[in-house]
């Protein structure tokens, strides 16, 4: 079982550096060619987007994840139906939860001014969001075949990437940017949901809609979670685009598209290939589930220190080698995202890992929601007082926020559990 678990996290870990070293790698030529103000504009476009993706993946990258995981573990007689009933009213639930974000993004410009002033590229933006319905990364992670998704995940990049350094010629092209990559999203998401339907024997059974229900109630809590955590990650763009204009949102944007290269290359592995393994060892025995947890974060937080000093010495030779174009006030804001790896690792271990791993999800929106509300808050005093600095600094004060309020929950229940 753990030399299972490190092959996942190995292989994961190889892939997802090339899975996000192409993005990475392609932001100066981006940069160069759109310049500070219009990347800041494609930015905040995609800013606004990830509200209408956290709605479409809702929280069945981890409530799915769980069942399938559990599923595997059946009987032959009973795992493949149960793992095509969960499959289907998953990909149906996404399907409904796909359309109702079009018809939002259909009514934002009557209440964005943004939106209003160019829909087309938030329009294209958006349909990176049905590729992400057709490519079942929760399937693949439930079974721990981690190497598959990731593979996947490479290929949408790196045709992403190709396409972009093809065809995007001229700063007025902007638009066809995001639309590219979504493009790569969705020919590629069409291709995995074909083959895993064939591969795994996944065909439709008759529709459910108790089971599709069932499935959005499970993901509910997860589901509303990401959305306060959204508020206190993602909210920070969108409240700086309300009182900034598009060259400050760049160099915010620029800053945070090199400081999330590092979290993705640092703690997605970790993060993506334990969570199975943490949920299947809680549910066999809580107290040996705790020492796993306990083990486990102790490991990966040395790497994601790591990653934070060296993103604090390297700032200014990281922005001028990534972001071409007048990024200079790019350098300042990196260093100030420095700690946000280590913060990030092991605020991720303690909800996915602990509360989602545990079971104890119930408590996420609450956490999720007191974050939201401080962050939201401090994002609206801090930035039109200092500036783009703000928003980082709200970043950072959420971060640290989440592990104390978190750590102590799961204090809290562990003490609960080894005295029963």
């Amino acid at each position: 079982m753990r030399g299972r678990l490190f092959r996942n996290m190995a292989s994961l870990g190889l892939l997802q550096v090339a899975n996000y070293l192409i993005p990475l790698l392609l932001i100066p030529f981006v940069t160069g060619v759109l310049g500070n103000e219009l990347f800041g504009r494609v930015s905040y476009a995609q800013n606004i987007i990830t509200y209408l993706t956290l709605l479409v993946n809702y929280g069945f990258e981890y409530s799915a994840t769980r069942q399938i995981s559990i599923a595997a573990t059946l009987g032959d007689n009973d795992r493949l139906p149960e793992m095509r009933r969960i499959f289907w009213s998953v990909m149906r639930a996404k399907g409904w939860l796909l359309l109702i974000s079009f018809l939002i993004l259909a009514c934002l410009p009557l209440i964005v001014p943004r939106v209003e002033a160019d829909f087309r590229l938030y329009l294209y933006t958006a349909l990176i969001n049905v590729g992400f319905v057709l490519f079942p990364t929760w399937f693949l992670q439930g079974i721990q075949q981690m190497h598959k998704m990731a593979l996947v995940n490479f290929l949408i990049k790196l045709i992403g990437a190709v396409l972009v350094l093809a065809l995007l010629r001229e700063a007025a092209q902007y638009r066809i940017y995001p639309l590219l990559l979504s493009v790569s999203s969705i020919v590629m998401g069409i291709g995995a949901l074909v083959y895993i339907i064939r591969h795994y024997k996944l065909m439709p059974p008759a529709g459910d809609r108790q089971s599709v229900r069932r499935e959005l109630k499970e993901g509910m809590p997860i589901f509303l979670n990401n959305l306060f955590v959204a508020l206190y990650t993602t909210a920070n763009m969108t409240i700086l685009g309300i009182y900034a204009d598009d060259a400050a949102v760049g160099h915010y944007s620029g800053a945070l598209r090199l400081i999330t290269a590092v979290n993705m290359c640092v703690i997605m592995p970790v993060s993506t290939a334990l969570f199975p393994e943490m949920s299947r060892r809680f549910a066999e025995n809580r107290q040996a589930g705790w020492q796993f947890f306990r083990r486990t974060l102790l490991l990966a937080a040395v790497p994601a220190l790591g990653a934070s000093v060296l993103t604090w010495l390297l700032a200014t030779p990281l922005v001028h080698l990534m972001l071409h174009g007048d990024f200079e006030a790019s350098i300042p804001l990196l260093r100030w995202m420095a700690p946000i790896p280590l913060l990030v690792m092991v605020a991720t271990l303690f909800t996915v890992q602990g509360l989602y791993g545990s079971g104890l999800q119930r408590f996420a929106p609450w956490v999720g929601m007191t974050l939201a509300v401080l962050c939201v808050s401090l994002n609206i005093i801090l930035i039109p007082r200092v500036g783009t600095i703000g928003a980082v600094w709200s970043w950072l004060i959420a971060e640290a926020a989440e592990i104390l309020i978190v750590g102590s929950i799961l204090l809290f229940h562990r003490k609960k559990t080894c005295s029963t």
